[in-house]
């Protein structure tokens, strides 16, 4: 099976293609939010460096945020629009997930968790997606202190009370591991039935400052 998967919902951005199982590409930039400008020629680029042509491709994937509007509404409009057009099934998955699954560590709690900004966070309670402040958020864990590690961009903005409250090792993953990856999109989408483009959509969290603005 051929899949192509696009993770945008931050301000990185990463394609990957995987066949059976095995990564055959990927593309990781972390230069700012530029998704709208260079999405488009890297997937044609993905695509033709494998010696594969759309058409090939048995499944997309998409992360459906949360994250930024902006790139959640990118590559949800590329993914939905070749899905649409060569009949093909979308995997989507959320970025918390995605980013859980990047990390298996015995004995060890692994949390997502990314800035929903306002010092509030995003995180999963019972396979729904919240958002907590990150007192509460902390407070929750304190139970779990040196036996936790927290994963997502939650790490960079909230390092110090993380840090105090739930102990180093709880902040102590390498940089690059905090950004989801679509290399680790792809390969969950192996075992994850697709569904129509019809039937995906974004989940932003909250409304954007625009929105609450005019509210």
């Amino acid at each position: 099976m051929k899949i192509l998967a696009i993770e945008s919902s931050g301000s990185s951005l990463s394609i990957a293609i995987s066949e059976n199982s095995n990564i055959v590409t990927e593309y990781f930039y972390n230069a700012g939010k530029i998704h709208s400008d260079v999405l488009v020629p890297l997937v044609e680029k993905i695509v033709k460096g494998a010696k594969w042509e759309l058409k090939d491709i048995d499944k997309f994937a998409v992360s459906c945020g949360p994250g930024s509007f902006t790139g959640i509404r990118v590559a949800m409009s590329v993914i939905k629009t070749l899905a649409q057009t060569l009949n093909k099934p979308i995997v989507s998955l959320d970025t918390l997930e995605i980013l859980k699954n990047q990390l298996n560590i015995k004995n060890i709690k692994i949390v997502p968790a990314t800035d929903a900004l306002r010092n509030e966070v995003y995180v999963k309670e019972k396979e729904k997606i919240v958002i907590v402040p990150i007192e509460i958020f902390v407070k929750k864990l304190k139970k779990y202190k040196d036996k936790i590690i927290i994963i997502g961009n939650a790490v960079t903005t909230y390092n110090k009370i993380l840090s105090k409250e739930l102990g180093k090792s709880s902040v102590s993953l390498q940089p690059n591991l905090h950004f989801p990856k679509a290399s680790t999109l792809a390969l969950m989408a192996e075992t994850v039935e697709g569904t129509s483009f019809k039937n995906v959509e974004p989940i932003y969290g909250r409304k954007s400052w625009a929105e609450e603005k005019q509210k």
